[in-house]
């Protein structure tokens, strides 16, 4: 597939989106890399993301953890989450895995038992574990594997400014980008201003492939002197500094003191919110239709001087590379 965008047409991007706000540009993220390695991935399969554990598996899955590659099912070889949906593992009859443990690097056979859930609401019929192949997840760049990496459908409680809530469950289900920003500092905004207008002018192609765009402005635990923005600002941004001629983004926000339901901030794993793991913005999640964070990215990346968009902004380098990535890989 072609990459969304050329060398040609970027700089009329660029010429659009850097007119609105002024700001320069930071560099990529100090937050060090959490992540899933290459190394990791390299013997293939399908990475382990999840382990449901609501009492749907009666046998074997007490010998399986998080990052553990699962190599065959039944004999026969996998390397994708759609090989593993296709082996109907969740059926009640016994299934022989091969997998290769994370911890010990031994490869061995383990027998499950098990049954679909419906213990983790909305979610209906959930299996015993959430997979993502291997080498699909070895896709990310290096500087796109910060903490939410490799996991699943992070706890959240999101804001739709139009109306409407979100939690983590109801992420599953649907390819996301989502870009976490922060008003913290005019440089922040600006930066927030440069992505919005780029990811308009990618949202038809996105959509096209099923990918939907989560604009969402939340208060980062850094940020300690300007508090998040109502739904009005967060539309007055969008109208004054986004490309008026396209269609606006979905825009959404963390819920106020009246709005928030601790029993609504849900996911798959654990029960710490995400916010705790988004420490530099803006931060890029992408989530593949299973919910598996397949990038998650935090501040800005500047392009190395050998690649084809070297001349391009850190900002304007990291969404492009996030959109790209969604458009070719998720």
């Amino acid at each position: 597939m072609k990459r969304l965008l050329s060398a040609l047409s970027l700089l009329s991007l660029i010429v659009g989106a850097s007119a609105s706000m002024s700001g320069c540009d930071t560099g990529s993220s100090s937050a060090p890399t959490v992540s899933v390695t290459s190394a990791e991935l390299a013997a293939g399969g399908v990475y382990i993301a999840y382990i449901n554990r609501s009492g749907i598996c009666s046998k074997g899955c007490d010998q399986l953890a998080k990052g553990d590659l699962i190599l065959e099912i039944n004999g026969q070889a996998v390397s994708s989450s759609t090989d593993t949906r296709n082996s109907k593992i969740a059926t009640g009859k016994p299934v022989t895995l091969k997998v290769l443990k994370k911890d010990t690097k031994e490869t061995i056979e383990v027998e499950i038992t098990a049954s679909p859930s419906d213990k983790l609401p909305p979610l209906k019929e959930a299996p015993p574990f959430w997979t993502v192949g291997a080498a699909d997840l070895d896709g990310a760049p290096e500087w796109a594997r910060r903490a939410h990496f490799g996991h699943v459908a992070p706890s959240i409680m999101l804001v739709n400014a139009d109306g409407g809530i979100l939690s983590g469950r109801d992420l599953v289900g649907k390819k996301r980008l989502i870009v976490f920003w922060d008003i913290g500092t005019r440089e922040e905004q600006a930066q927030a201003a440069d992505m919005m207008q780029v990811l308009q002018k990618a949202q038809a192609d996105l959509q096209g492939r099923g990918v939907d765009i989560m604009f969402t402005q939340i208060q980062f635990p850094s940020n300690q002197r300007q508090a998040a923005w109502n739904d009005s600002a967060l539309r007055e941004f969008q109208t004054t500094h986004g490309i008026n001629e396209l269609p606006p983004l979905a825009l959404y926000r963390f819920p106020n003191t009246t709005e928030y339901n601790a029993a609504k901030e849900v996911g798959l794993e654990g029960a710490t919110s995400y916010i705790q793991y988004l420490r530099a913005p803006p931060a890029i999640i992408l989530l593949d239709e299973n919910g598996v964070v397949r990038w998650h990215s935090e501040g800005v990346q500047s392009p190395p001087s050998d690649h084809a968009l070297a001349n391009v902004p850190p900002n304007q380098f990291t969404i492009i590379e996030s959109i790209n990535f969604a458009l070719e890989k998720l």
